[in-house]
């Protein structure tokens, strides 16, 4: 079995709101196995034998538009990919004050040769974006002039690709449950008496 994190784009925003129980019978009805939501913003962690994340990640969408009756862009990563998204924050290290946040936006598409020089053009003072794979890492500080962090919306649109944003402290969440997961199921499978 794969064990995969379907971070959800648009949910439960501008009104499209999506209960996590309603979110977990959705992919449980896809016969996914294992099935957890973890926070509201629309992650999920499945298991499934499909190894063609493409096939997955449609399969998820046109069930989430049938169910929801509007499209969810899905944004797929296997638990492998994830550990590695962590291992390769750059800013995770990083000692942050209150107004400086690092995100992740985790892109629909693979980026193209000019993705890097687009986003080299908007690091400015207050927001740093560095591409590794299919992810953008966004160190961003928020001054007296911003009511947010920064527009995904306004970096969705310099890119041409669609994407979704989580906050560090949510992926590293995410990645210490599947951790935790996999610990469990060690210890569950083995058998009294071994050592």
């Amino acid at each position: 079995m794969s064990k995969y994190i379907a971070f959800l784009r648009a949910v439960n925003v501008g009104g499209r709101v999506v209960k996590m129980e309603q979110l977990k019978k959705i992919f449980e009805d896809l016969k996914l196995k294992n099935v957890k939501t973890f926070i509201q913003s629309g992650n999920v962690i499945f298991e499934t034998m499909e190894k063609d994340k493409n096939i997955l990640t449609k399969k998820i969408e046109k069930k989430l538009k049938a169910s929801l009756n509007y499209e969810v862009l899905v944004m797929l990563r296997t638990d492998k990919e994830l550990a590695d998204i962590v291992k390769q924050n750059p800013f995770k290290d990083d000692k942050l004050d209150e107004n400086t946040r690092v995100y992740i936006a985790f892109l629909y598409n693979k980026p193209g040769k000019e993705t890097k020089n687009i986003l080299s053009s908007l690091n400015n003072k207050n927001e740093t974006f560095l591409l590794k794979n299919n992810e953008v890492y966004c160190k961003v500080r928020k001054d007296e002039k911003k009511s947010s962090y920064f527009s995904i919306l306004l970096l969705e649109k310099k890119l041409g690709i669609p994407l979704t944003t989580r906050n560090q402290t949510t992926v590293n969440k995410i990645k210490l449950l599947l951790d935790s997961d996999s610990i469990l199921k060690s210890v569950q499978s083995m058998k009294p008496g071994r050592d």
